[in-house]
């Protein structure tokens, strides 16, 4: 008879336990997360940090009766030992990771943090505790030291690399990629090789989703990007300018030295002005030299990117020659627009070489084009 007074007595107390965590702290705790003008505690009702430590507390009342328990069979005792104490173990891991997605929201809403990967991270945190949590549990259920567990898991760790291999791969990966800060979400990235070209979604402890250009999503495997090269465009959109790297194809049948009549007529574009002057002059040999239209044109180019406001003056702005090939000699525009945004910048691009084009034949320049099939008969009769 006392053994089934004991076992009422260890059930009134696990119902009163509970009654006292829910009905009564529970209500208070609520209360008065809601009374405070913040907003961060309200995070440990979302993630529910405050009714899993209620949960933990009829266990541990459980737990700390035990020992004054005499009247139950020994055996009975320490199954009822064993499944309490699984229990606390299980309801600890909960908080743990609990309290883990608390520090997570809170590090989304830090302005420092919110772009670094540390999804991955508090993934990598949570499986370990998982590890830990399940080797103590085997322990207490088979009554074996945790050490001899280890050692066993030790012995099958050829197998277990094999089973979790892209797991293992995504921590040390997700790890790698936090700490020295090679992605971030809201990156823009491109990988040719998975022809992925967006912006990265999410950063989990396997794998990085990213949401191309086209809309569609990507998938790619966190260790991919250690093990291979990707491009990261988040320096040039910290940088405030994005690059400009365009070249105008000139056909070389067109490029010339400068007449007089060219020379005066070109005088009249102001912002070349200060050029003509200060090369139509005597050379040391005492012969004047002879400007191109190509030269002035490069002139033109340059003085005409400088005046333009939508373009950075502190970056390298420039207009330079490349190698001539057969279909032309290049000459690129090299400058940085204001501006990263896509379609801005393609504006940008768009009027400055709409503005060239158009004023090409004011030096007697022309753009190469592939000849059409009735030209090049005609070019082929001579």
């Amino acid at each position: 008879m006392d053994m089934y007074i004991q076992i009422i007595m260890l059930a009134t107390l696990v119902l009163v336990s509970y009654v006292v965590s829910f009905f009564l702290i529970l209500p208070i705790v609520r209360k008065f997360i809601e009374a405070t003008p913040t907003k961060t505690d309200d995070l440990f009702l979302k993630r529910p940090v405050v009714t899993r430590t209620l949960h933990l507390l009829p266990c541990l009342a459980l737990f700390s009766a035990l020992p004054y328990v005499d009247k139950i069979d020994s055996f009975y005792l320490d199954l009822l030992s064993r499944g309490v104490s699984i229990l606390i173990i299980l309801n600890v891991y909960a908080i743990v990771c609990a309290l883990l997605d608390v520090f997570e929201d809170l590090s989304s809403l830090n302005e420092k943090m919110q772009n670094r990967p540390l999804h991955g991270v508090f993934q990598a945190v949570k499986l370990s505790l998982f590890c830990v949590s399940l080797i103590l549990v085997v322990s207490l259920v088979t009554g074996k030291s945790a050490v001899l567990i280890l050692s066993a898991l030790g012995a099958a760790a050829t197998v277990l690399m094999l089973i979790f291999r892209d797991s293992i791969l995504g921590v040390v990966s997700g790890l790698q990629i936090n700490l020295s800060d090679l992605l971030r979400k809201g990156d823009w990235i491109e990988i040719e090789r998975h022809q992925t070209d967006g912006t990265v979604l999410d950063i989990t402890l396997t794998s990085i989703k990213v949401k191309n250009w086209d809309n569609t999503i990507s998938v790619i495997p966190a260790y991919d990007l250690i093990t291979n090269s990707f491009k990261n465009w988040r320096g040039m959109l910290d940088s405030k300018g994005r690059r400009i790297k365009r070249s105008l194809l000139i056909d070389l049948k067109s490029v010339h030295f400068l007449s007089s009549e060219e020379m005066e007529h070109l005088s009249h574009i102001k912002i070349i002005e200060p050029y003509l002057k200060q090369n139509n002059n005597v050379g040391e040999e005492g012969k004047v030299v002879q400007l191109t239209n190509i030269g002035a044109f490069r002139a033109y180019c340059n003085a005409y990117l400088k005046s333009n406001s939508k373009l950075r003056s502190d970056m390298t702005m420039m207009t330079r020659q490349r190698q001539p090939t057969p279909q032309g000699l290049p000459l690129e525009i090299y400058a940085f627009t204001r501006t990263t945004d896509w379609v801005p910048y393609e504006n940008i691009q768009s009027d400055i070489f709409d503005h060239l084009i158009a004023f090409i034949p004011e030096f007697g320049l022309k753009l190469y084009q592939y000849p059409s099939y009735g030209e090049r008969v005609s070019s082929a009769d001579y």
